[in-house]
């Protein structure tokens, strides 16, 4: 699992963010809640994530605090 993703805010939109943690970006599908505690483009920024893997797809989900991610699951 990929437990957290931190890094700088490279795209920041209403339902995800993408954090690039070093020449690789990582899009984190968000909650209106986590993303208000997402800072600005070109910020740096720490999320606790949770990766779902299924047949078809794979997606990461990133949460400001490990008790919202706890929430999820």
């Amino acid at each position: 699992m990929i437990a957290m993703v931190s890094g700088t805010v490279a795209v920041r939109r209403g339902d995800h963010v993408v954090v690039d943690t070093g020449g690789v970006g990582y899009r984190l599908a968000t909650s209106a809640e986590t993303l208000r505690h997402v800072p600005a483009v070109g910020k740096s920024v720490v999320l606790h994530s949770h990766l779902i893997v299924r047949d078809d797809a794979l997606a990461l989900y990133g949460f400001a605090t490990e008790e919202e991610r706890e929430l999820f699951l």
